[in-house]
């Protein structure tokens, strides 16, 4: 009895070893991404990105079909719907587009207060829509772009002079304020707190470093590296620019925080959280709970380290003295 007993227990335990090693084994092999599957996953979202980043510099109609097809692709291999989510974008946007291409100049608008803030938005013309699929819309402006008036720059007599303080396609850069009267939706925004000019002219000459049409050595982008997206830049990074970095780092240098982090800006409306939901679930299929868990985790940093057009114009430190929207 003994010696049977004995085989029981060594059988039992050796069929318990092996039920756990092939358990084991399936979810090994069923629930963990390659580093070639999660580089592969990176890069098909960063394209994505890329054509968003190309939209907010260049008006090139093209890039709404491209946008559209890397959506589509990555909706067909992963099972998502970005791209239906953009099409109701798309066709709502174009609903709204004015019969023109453009907007008369704003003959009105103020430039008149050294520092001050400019948000645009609702761009005419389709590009403008792959903007606004990503970008969260929290105002009747939808405002996504932004510049600060260097006052010594202007010009009132010719308006087609570089005096705002932004980021173009080559990252940090100058607009006209030709530029911005034409714009659809614009807000002005003036200090409401009291700014040194002193301490305004040294912030913005250092911006001018970066702003110099003959400085290249940098980019436009939100992402350090477009093969990890997840890489977001830093508003203190001085190699990678946008327009929105480009008017908080002025007032930062002046100890004026612009980045509100609102509450009234629901991050889930962006298309960016809806990539950054696709993007888990894609690769964390096996666990929605540790994948729920990473897409708050991405979207709190985030919204900590992405300064928007709108968390701008909810700033406390900031007053809107003009605003007209033409496309709403």
């Amino acid at each position: 009895m003994k010696s049977k007993s004995k085989f029981l227990v060594c059988f039992s335990f050796i069929f318990a070893t092996l039920i756990l090693f092939l358990c084991f084994s399936c979810t090994f092999e069923g629930t963990t991404d390659t580093n070639d599957d999660i580089k592969e996953l990176n890069g098909e979202l960063a394209v994505i990105f890329d054509y968003y980043s190309k939209a907010m510099t260049q008006n090139d109609p093209s890039i709404v079909k491209d946008f559209e097809e890397a959506l589509c692709k990555f909706d067909e291999k992963y099972g998502s719907n970005l791209a239906d989510k953009y099409h109701r974008e798309y066709n709502e946007y174009t609903s709204r587009l004015s019969s023109g291409t453009s907007y008369p100049a704003l003959t009105d608008m103020p430039f008149n207060i050294d520092g001050t803030v400019y948000l645009s938005g609702g761009d005419s013309g389709v590009v403008s829509s792959v903007i606004s699929f990503v970008s969260p819309k929290a105002t009747a402006g939808k405002y996504y772009h932004g510049g600060s008036l260097d006052l010594n720059k202007f010009d009132p007599t010719n308006l087609n002079v570089p005096s705002i303080q932004t980021a173009i396609t080559k990252g940090a850069g100058y607009e006209t304020a030709q530029d911005w009267m034409v714009k659809a939706n614009v807000a002005v925004l003036k200090p409401a707190v009291v700014v040194n000019s002193s301490s305004l002219d040294l912030s913005q000459a250092a911006m001018d470093y970066y702003c110099d049409p003959n400085n290249t050595t940098m980019q436009y982008g939100f992402f350090a590296n477009y093969v990890n997206i997840f890489n977001l830049v830093t508003k203190e990074d001085n190699y990678y620019w946008y327009c929105t970095k480009v008017v908080w780092r002025i007032y930062n240098k002046l100890g004026i925080d612009l980045d509100s982090n609102s509450s009234k800006i629901d991050w889930t409306t962006s298309g960016l959280y809806d990539m950054v939901v696709a993007y888990y679930y894609a690769r964390y299929f096996y666990n929605w709970s540790l994948a729920k868990s990473k897409i708050n985790e991405y979207m709190q940093q985030a919204r900590k380290t992405i300064v928007l057009a709108e968390e701008i114009y909810f700033s406390p430190y900031l007053v809107k003295y003009y605003e007209q929207i033409r496309n709403p």
